[in-house]
């Protein structure tokens, strides 16, 4: 049921962003659910898991988006090693390291996907890159508030909480 439900997340992340989110992006800005997704699976579970998902959503989105296959997949790993790797050092309970987690972790992910770009004929502005980045961060840092405390509660005693086969 617990990877089931992180599928149909998954998912609807794909759709918001495509039909909700189409409508309410800012200046061509609009959050990246599914990067947001990854980093909230990844600072819930194991390493080896975090980076499954985050390959299995990299796919998913480079098929999605039809363009350079790798691109997301690749910033979607990376996303989720880094966010695992913060989370080891970082208290994950505090709510203000989850905001400046996100907000890095999404900037990091959007530099690697606009250079990324930059690797296969892409044009970019060196502003642009940073200021479309930035803007991505800053919407996700925003969804952080409402979405943040349900998913948090659900990894620790909902339906996304990891159960061993013994309780089962």
């Amino acid at each position: 049921m617990r990877y089931l439900l992180t599928l149909m997340m998954l998912i609807a992340s794909f759709i918001l962003s495509g039909t909700v989110f189409y409508y309410w992006a800012w200046s061509g800005i609009k959050p990246d659910l599914v990067m947001l997704l990854v980093i909230y699976i990844a600072l819930h579970s194991r390493q080896l898991s975090a980076v499954l998902w985050g390959l299995g959503a990299g796919i998913l989105e480079d098929l999605y988006l039809g363009h350079f296959i790798g691109m997301y997949t690749f910033t979607l790993v990376a996303a989720a090693l880094l966010t695992y790797w913060l989370a080891q050092r970082w208290y994950r309970e505090n709510f203000l390291f989850i905001i400046l987690l996100v907000f890095v972790v999404s900037f990091t992910g959007q530099l690697i996907v606009a250079f990324l770009s930059l690797g296969v004929g892409l044009h970019w502005y060196l502003g642009n890159i940073f200021g479309v980045a930035a803007g991505i961060a800053i919407y996700n840092v925003i969804l952080v508030p409402a979405t943040y405390p349900f998913i948090h509660r659900s990894f620790l005693h909902g339906w996304l909480r990891y159960r061993p086969k013994y309780e089962r």
